[in-house]
């Protein structure tokens, strides 16, 4: 059973999200990053980069002050690469995700006719950070000179478990 934030946020959704593309409005560009991001969390664990979506909401509003807004920072510390691995029962970055929703719809339904006439504004992707890779055993950040050649294992990793003679590769 669909909630009244998620009925609401349907509704404004089909009303100004294009159904391919860029919306033609602020409104619409603006559910469409909340779409984006509650999309990746269900169905990719957040595996895309969706920087650009919370950076957008960030910079449009939804989240004022948004470095020091602490549901944009739990999104924000997914959207670059980071897989979630939680459960989708309650945690932090569901709760921030249901947050991030609700916020939308709210400031979407009380700027609604200020957002319909605008139209100068970057789309999303012009916000989006470069996308980082993540060690899948320890979370670091991996880079060229970490990186084991091994997928997503830094080289710490990827020696602790070289030690290890029943680990697969």
């Amino acid at each position: 059973m669909l909630t009244t934030t998620e009925t609401r946020f349907n509704e404004l959704f089909e009303k100004y999200v294009a159904p391919m593309g860029k919306s033609e409005t602020l409104a619409g560009e603006l559910i469409r990053a909340a779409a984006k991001l509650r999309y990746d969390f269900f169905n990719n664990g957040m595996g895309n980069n969706t920087s650009g979506a919370i950076n957008f909401l960030g910079e449009y509003g939804v989240f004022p002050k948004y470095f020091d807004d602490e549901t944009f920072q739990t999104i924000h510390h997914y959207t670059r690469g980071r897989i979630y691995n939680g459960r989708y029962d309650n945690d932090s970055l569901h709760c921030a995700i249901d947050s991030m929703l609700e916020r939308t719809v709210e400031y979407v339904d009380t700027h609604e006719l200020t957002l319909k006439n605008t139209t100068d504004f970057p789309d999303m992707y012009d916000l989006q950070e470069d996308e980082l890779h993540f060690c899948e055993e320890c979370d670091d950040v991996l880079d060229s000179t970490n990186e084991s050649g091994m997928g997503h294992i830094c080289s710490y990793c990827y020696d602790h478990y070289e030690e290890d003679e029943d680990y697969c590769y």
